[in-house]
């Protein structure tokens, strides 16, 4: 007899389905068919690290009649927010894009940024340009081009 209960078990056993993670047993199922939870699983990502110049129009720049040379000086600025998920330090580049010439300068303020949403000043000087070398009358000439460029900050 015992013999015979052990080989129906075997049986039973090897019919059974294997389930994966929790076994939810409903019986007798409830009066109405209403739906049961069985489980919940998590949906998970990989953030990778967002930042965002918001205004990325070109900085106007104009005479600085304060300058010892004004007739070769020229500065702008402009201010924009910058948006990121990660505190960042930002690093700022330029260079003379026109037969006009000069010596640029950048500034960014702040140069480092927290996680959120920053207003930052980018201001440009511009000194020895050369504005004979361009043609009178022409309107939003390049003349310099800013880069900028981002680390984590520390």
């Amino acid at each position: 007899m015992i013999k015979k209960s052990l080989i129906a078990l075997a049986v039973i056993a090897m019919a059974m389905p294997a389930f994966a993670g929790k076994l939810k047993i409903h019986d007798p199922w409830p009066t109405q068919l209403v739906p049961q939870e069985v489980c919940k699983i998590d949906v998970v990502l990989d953030v990778g690290f967002y930042i965002e110049i918001v205004d990325e129009k070109p900085i106007k720049v104009t005479q600085d009649t304060g300058s010892s040379d004004p007739a070769k000086t020229y500065t702008g600025c402009k201010k924009t927010d910058v948006k990121s998920n990660f505190a960042a330090q930002l690093i700022a580049s330029i260079a003379g894009r026109s037969a006009a010439g000069g010596n640029w300068s950048v500034t960014v303020d702040p140069s480092t940024v927290p996680a959120g949403t920053t207003n930052v000043e980018i201001c440009v000087k511009g000194t020895g340009v050369d504005i004979s070398k361009l043609t009178g009358g022409s309107k939003n000439v390049k003349v310099a081009e800013v880069t900028i460029k981002v680390l984590p900050a520390a």
